[in-house]
């Protein structure tokens, strides 16, 4: 297709599989393809890539936000340009001091607040003290605070330091950074909030499986659902996560394996051999034939 059209390297249109308008490089970088990457860089894709159409999120942000490090290294030896949301990302104090010498820059990817981009606690310093709003949502309605508590373990410190700073944090955030010492509190003044659908979801998709044990036996409903979204439940999310340890979990405590999703109408099976394509997650067909063996069982 390159040979025949070049231009298309640098194309923008949907994305195959969510909203927004990216580039075929901001799909292979997410979907974690490194010779695909490494094919559209030869033909001449923009490395910074054009990211106004894609809440502004750069490659190397994507590669950084999805863990791709063999990625990530590539697009910076071919001279991905770091500015403050990739500073922030690397968790580079010092290059985040620098760029912050001259101004916090405009606009904010997700248009909400650069501290949801932070990584580091001087960071998050530097920015409020730079005149970033620590509560301000972006235009998904996520805060901050839920922003980097959905870092799991390395968002627990970030959360914390937020709250030291008077921002008011969750339960289903700190089962995001499986915070057991706060979900405990919670607990002591009001157990029913342990019970609350979110707060599972939140720790099976944080893949926190010791703390999903411990709701359970608090309450928890192996049933879960999303609030909003495409209204999925905790075992469509461990699924498409191939997280089997967490979905033998949820089908040993009473999770139902025909719940359909409302967006995609599809039961937790199918979103295990979905995410095989689209995000390249081997695991999921492990997750698969395990909740068909399941789903055989129950049948016979």
């Amino acid at each position: 297709m390159l040979d025949a059209n070049p231009s298309l390297v640098n194309g923008i249109g949907a994305h195959p599989f969510w909203g927004g308008r990216p580039q075929p490089l901001h799909v292979a970088v997410e979907t974690g393809r490194e010779p695909m990457v490494a094919l559209l860089l030869d033909r001449g894709a923009d490395v910074d890539g054009v990211n106004d159409q894609y809440d502004g999120w750069s490659p190397l942000m994507l590669a950084m936000n999805r863990d791709r490090a063999g990625i990530r290294q590539e697009l910076l030896r071919r001279g991905a340009r770091v500015g403050l949301a990739e500073a922030l990302m690397m968790g580079d104090d010092s290059l985040v001091a620098t760029i912050l010498a001259s101004g916090l820059p405009h606009p904010v990817p997700n248009l909400g607040s650069w501290i949801a981009f932070a990584r580091t606690i001087p960071a998050i310093d530097a920015l409020i003290a730079a005149e970033a709003r620590p509560d301000q949502p972006d235009h998904w309605g996520t805060r901050p605070v839920e922003a980097l508590s959905k870092l799991g373990d390395a968002g627990k410190p970030l959360v914390r330091h937020l709250m030291a700073l008077g921002v008011p944090a969750t339960p289903a955030d700190f089962a995001r950074t499986g915070d057991l010492d706060e979900l405990e509190r919670v607990g002591q003044r009001d157990r029913n909030l342990l019970k609350e659908d979110g707060v599972m979801m939140a720790a099976v998709s944080s893949r926190h499986l010791e703390l999903a044990r411990w709701l359970l036996k608090h309450g928890g409903s192996p049933n879960a659902r999303a609030a909003d979204q495409s209204r999925h439940t905790a075992l469509h999310s461990a699924a498409w996560n191939g997280d089997l340890p967490m979905v033998t979990l949820l089908v040993e405590a009473g999770a139902r394996l025909d719940t359909l999703d409302d967006e995609y109408n599809a039961p937790p099976i199918g979103w295990a051999e979905t995410a095989v394509e689209v995000t390249g997650n081997e695991a999921c067909v492990d997750v698969a034939r395990y909740l068909r063996r399941v789903k055989a069982d129950r049948a016979g």
